[in-house]
């Protein structure tokens, strides 16, 4: 997803959050169907990012329902790199006792191009910076 692209999720009004990858693992979740009362079992993902929230850089987990193929969270296979930025498109958000938390749509993460490639993610340095002035 290039820079152009995100811009446009945005302006349409889709719900996202950019950060910075850090990790992720799955795990057993579920809940009673209260209708039924049949309990719901699945495997979720969390994604934990970078981000900056407020001003400060935070942390976010992400969380994400994964397909019904995945039946035990040792079969769930993560290939996002560490340190690159992606765009998580989410249906909620939320500030829960100082964290971040998000649910993600169907759709998943975008790697976003041209931000951070070289330099394990974070924004490149500004020209001449970490060189000595000394002659």
């Amino acid at each position: 997803m290039t820079t152009v692209e995100l811009l446009k999720e945005v302006l349409v009004g889709r719900l996202l959050i950019v950060g910075e990858y850090r990790g992720s693992r799955a795990e057993e979740a579920g809940y009673v169907d209260k209708k039924s009362g049949e309990a719901i079992s699945y495997v979720r993902a969390i994604h934990l990012i970078e981000c900056t929230c407020r001003g400060n850089l935070d942390r976010a987990m992400i969380y994400q329902r994964l397909p019904e193929i995945v039946e035990k969270p040792e079969e769930a296979v993560f290939h996002y790199i560490k340190g690159r930025r992606y765009a998580f498109f989410l249906v909620s958000l939320k500030w829960d006792k100082g964290q971040v938390i998000g649910s993600m749509a169907e759709r998943g993460p975008e790697l976003i191009e041209g931000i951070g490639q070289g330099s394990g993610g974070s924004v490149p340095a500004p020209q001449g910076a970490g060189t000595d002035p000394r002659p």
